[in-house]
């Protein structure tokens, strides 16, 4: 409907423009409109870019039905109209499509967009539109999703239209934050009687009696679209209220056709052509498709006619379609025949093969065996640069134009794992009845398989897995042999079976190797760590060297595996190096899942280095990108990570959803090892809040005996249970229930050489010991802590074993021996900002006599965990830009916590800084 046309919604309008408001006082803001089509999103959104102050940068860009498989033509064209070259990677997006140029990783193209975003707002906010979003591209809408989970002090207000808000095509990461409380949701209904009937006048139709119009809105909803084309269509007789039935909106077909005769014939090709290339198409284009000499003028004649627009392609002429039904309605009223000649001279003029090829197949009128092997060479190109969109396009069109059955199911078990890559689960979810009709085989019970693992189908994915191991033969294809055992290794870690993992791994790795990274090595060497062979495991690695670069697989596989080992043999600096590595090295160009598991494992060494401040930027990150790219099996692990830190400080509230979450996803996968980090994660909340019988609830459980077998879950160093579980019970006086957790604990810690889990047990045994009256006891276990701690690394668990050996001897009338230990225990407390924990401390120091240094002297307890972060980069020299792509921001929000810093601080400039933080830490 045209801008002139406009009608209502001015409750719409203004909220949007509060909206905006808010936008520019730097509080971003989000806005989605939903609804049907044709009720009007697209003329709310331009009615709204209408409005606005001509200073403000408007980046406009729309789905287009016709370049979904096209790698990011959403943020390309988003960024058409703006002037000056974009910075890389998004300078060679309009190539992604092209032979020979790898993805990008949205990741990379979202970072870089923020970095876009915070030079456009330096003069005017930015308001950014996504037009028909379920029609966008998936990896442009990985990249706005991180984009806008990522900004937090910047003028920018986003607005997205779509069908549906909950559409399935739509990442799960997106969804959530168009259901978010803070995005304004706006679903359009129809107009209402005065509005339909100001519209009935501005269309100089004649005029129908109120009750003509009140019958016309409950026989459309009121949707402008399908109102309009009644009132264009009908008569006042046939649309009146002594009318026996009003017809059916018929949509566009019989109306465009009405309006196409009124066109020269030049005009009926050129829009023709246009509806075959799409919602738009450059003007030269359409022309040479359409043989239409005169464009300028054709063009002239079709906007009289309100059939298309006019845009610009850089200072080239371009027709647009106003509206998607009205190109649609074009386009199926065009003869088959012509359809299919528009296509084939489409395909013939594109420089661009996959557009060409979809062109050919959409001018095929039957199965054409040579256009599907194209088709199938072009999705095999695409998918080894991962371009998995583009690869599940062709594969599909390639399955659907296939004369031989095999080869067809082959292509279409091919577009289905190609989708899952693509993390378009739901699209592959689709198709899962179809490929469960075909005939079974190794490649279907894969592919059966993977799609079970993806939706935590876990008892599912293990029978498909199974049975694809099982079918294979001389024809089984390498590829699918390979894949398989990665996702039936990464089955049998999930579910913690050790043994399994570990021959799984190695008859991957027997194989030939692949061109990507693999997850084979690292299942292999955490199977041989889960089972106690941790010198084995490490033997497996010994490929790797100690530092980058990381260039390609040789060089990467396995990196994250040894990182998580050095972890939980208390190798916590080489853990965090590693991890901190395998995270940057997989961002790059490894593997999506690796990239995040990475980061959620470096929360857990920070947390147990004490490295705080480090462990919730990193875990509040882990996250926030794991709900970006809908990687839902590891969101569990990364939810009870993050809440550790949040507990130690007291911040319980935060610490306690972040734990609940994990348990929630835990169940959802059903998976034991999910549900002890979850568990764990819980109950150290509850312990840090002194509720010792909610601990022993949450961890008693894991005392059953086929859970105790599982080496995932009771393997030292990995899921710190028991030592939380020993402590409740002492504190609720079950000793010997403490005794029997604590037995199997020492023993294997000790057969382990694990310095970290040995204080952690030295710690238990004295508290333990004290308990029961055994002062002799007690304090030779507390000792042998300390002295683990003497050979190990600076940690968290020093700490608790300092408060609660200081604690025994206060308690047996030792004050003065008391007190350097407590003094110890409470200097950590205060630099981590462990609050429950420093007010035990500060009272057992009080009950020595002592009164603990002023909190306020001894750190910056104003500083929250990001300003730190954030000055703790800008301190080691790193400019605003660097922190801000360090850490996934925006330059605006570094801007922002960089200020608040210098403020809380007491100091004018980063030159201040160094000195400042270094005095106060």
């Amino acid at each position: 409907m045209p801008e002139a046309l406009f009608f209502g919604r001015a409750d719409e309008l203004s909220r949007m423009s509060d909206r905006l408001d808010r936008a520019m006082r730097s509080e971003p803001q989000t806005v989605v409109v939903d609804g049907p089509a044709g009720i009007g999103k697209t003329s709310l959104a331009r009615r709204f870019r209408a409005s606005l102050d001509p200073s403000c940068c408007v980046l406009w860009a729309s789905g287009e039905e016709i370049e979904m498989q096209l790698p990011y033509g959403v943020v390309t064209h988003l960024l058409s109209h703006v002037q000056g070259a974009p910075d890389l990677p998004l300078q060679g997006l309009d190539c992604c499509a092209r032979p020979g140029t790898a993805l990008p990783d949205p990741i990379v193209v979202g970072a870089s967009l923020i970095d876009a975003l915070g030079r456009f707002q330096d003069h005017a906010p930015v308001v950014m539109v996504i037009d028909d979003a379920h029609w966008a591209d998936t990896p442009s809408l990985h990249a706005l999703t991180f984009v806008l989970r990522r900004l937090r002090v910047d003028r920018v207000l986003t607005v997205i239209t779509t069908r549906d808000a909950a559409h399935p095509r739509l990442p799960g990461g997106l969804r959530r934050i168009l259901h978010d409380d803070t995005t304004l949701k706006l679903t359009l209904g129809g107009l209402s009687v005065s509005e339909l009937t100001a519209l009935n006048s501005a269309l100089g139709s004649s005029l129908l009696p109120r009750g003509a119009v009140a019958r016309l809105r409950e026989h459309t909803h009121g949707n402008p679209l399908h109102t309009r084309a009644l009132l264009q269509q009908f008569s006042a007789d046939v649309l009146g209220t002594r009318s026996t039935f009003l017809p059916a909106p018929r949509g566009y077909e019989r109306l465009i056709a009405e309006r196409l005769d009124d066109c020269s014939p030049r005009t009926r090709r050129l829009v023709g052509a246009v509806s075959v290339l799409g919602m738009s198409s450059p003007l030269h284009m359409a022309a040479q498709v359409g043989a239409v000499p005169d464009p300028l003028e054709a063009l002239a004649e079709a906007m009289a006619r309100e059939l298309l627009e006019e845009g610009t392609v850089g200072a080239m002429p371009k027709a647009v379609f106003p509206h998607p039904l009205l190109r649609a309605a074009v386009y199926h009223s065009l003869e088959p025949a012509e359809r299919s000649r528009l296509h084939g001279l489409a395909a013939g003029l594109s420089d661009d093969p996959g557009t060409a090829l979809q062109h050919q197949f959409h001018a095929a009128v039957g199965p054409d065996a040579e256009l599907a092997n194209e088709l199938g060479l072009f999705a095999a190109q695409q998918s080894g640069e991962g371009a998995w969109s583009a690869a599940a396009s062709a594969s599909m069109a390639a399955a659907r134009l296939s004369t031989d059955r095999a080869l067809r199911e082959q292509r279409m078990l091919q577009a289905v794992e190609y989708l899952l890559l693509a993390g378009d689960v739901s699209q592959a979810a689709e198709l899962e009845q179809s490929i469960r009709e075909m005939a079974p085989g190794a490649e279907q019970h894969y592919v059966l398989g993977h799609l079970a693992l993806t939706a935590g189908r876990l008892d599912e994915a293990r029978r498909e897995l199974t049975a694809c191991w099982e079918s294979c033969d001389a024809a089984t294809g390498t590829e699918t042999i390979r894949c398989a055992v990665e996702q039936m290794a990464w089955l049998c870690l999930i579910q913690g079976d050790a043994q399994s993992i570990v021959d799984w791994a190695r008859r991957g790795l027997d194989l030939p190797p692949g061109n990507r990274s693999s997850f084979l090595r690292d299942s292999l060497a955490i199977g041989l760590a889960i089972s106690g062979d941790y010198e084995e495991a490490m033997k497996s690695l010994a490929h790797l060297p100690v530092s980058g670069p990381r260039n390609g697989p040789e060089q990467l596989d396995g990196l994250l595996a040894r990182g998580m080992l050095q972890l939980w043999n208390g190798q916590l600096g080489d853990a965090c190096r590693d991890l901190k590595d395998a995270f940057a090295s997989h961002r790059r160009g490894g593997l999506p899942y690796a990239t995040l598991v990475s980061l959620g494992f470096l929360t857990d060494a920070e947390y147990r280095a004490g490295l705080w401040d480090d462990a919730i930027a990193h875990g509040t990150q882990a996250v926030s990108l794991a709900e970006d790219t809908d990687q839902v099996s590891i969101l569990a692990v990364v939810h009870a990570f993050t809440a550790c830190p949040l507990a130690g400080r007291g911040n319980f509230q935060a610490a306690e959803a972040h734990a609940t979450a994990a348990a929630e996803h835990a169940r959802v996968l059903g998976d034991v090892n999910d549900t002890a980090f979850a568990s764990t994660a819980l109950a150290l909340v509850r312990s840090a809040q002194g509720d010792y019988e909610s601990v022993v609830a949450e961890l008693s459980p894991f005392l059953a005996q086929e859970i105790t077998h599982r080496r995932g879950i009771d393997e030292v160093g990995i899921v710190h249970w028991r030592p939380l579980l020993v402590e409740a019970l002492v504190r609720t006086d079950r000793m010997d229930e403490a005794a029997q957790v604590l037995t199997p604990y020492e023993t294997r810690a000790a057969d382990r050489r694990r310095w970290l889990d040995q204080a952690a047990a030295a710690r238990c045994r004295g508290i333990l010991e004290g308990a029961r009256g055994d002062v002799e006891a007690a304090e030779r276990a507390f000792r042998t802590g300390l002295n683990h701690c003497d050979r190990g690394e600076p940690c968290w668990e020093e700490a608790l074993l300092r408060l609660s050996y200081g604690t025994f001897l206060r308690r047996v009338g030792r004050r003065s021996s008391a007190v350097p230990e407590l003094q110890a225990a409470w200097r950590t407390f205060h630099r981590l900002q462990a609050a429950p924990y420093l007010d035990r401390c500060e009272t057992e120091l009080a009950a020595c006599g002592r009164v603990a240094a002023r909190r306020q002297g001894g750190r910056h307890p104003v500083l929250t965990a990001q300003e730190l972060t954030v000055a703790r980069l800008a301190a080691r020299g790193m400019t605003n830009g660097q922190i801000a792509r360090e850490l996934l921001l925006s330059v605006k929000t570094i801007e922002y916590h960089l200020s608040n810093a210098y403020a809380k601080l007491g100091i004018a400039s980063r030159m201040d800084l160094a000195d400042k933080l270094t005095r106060e830490v």
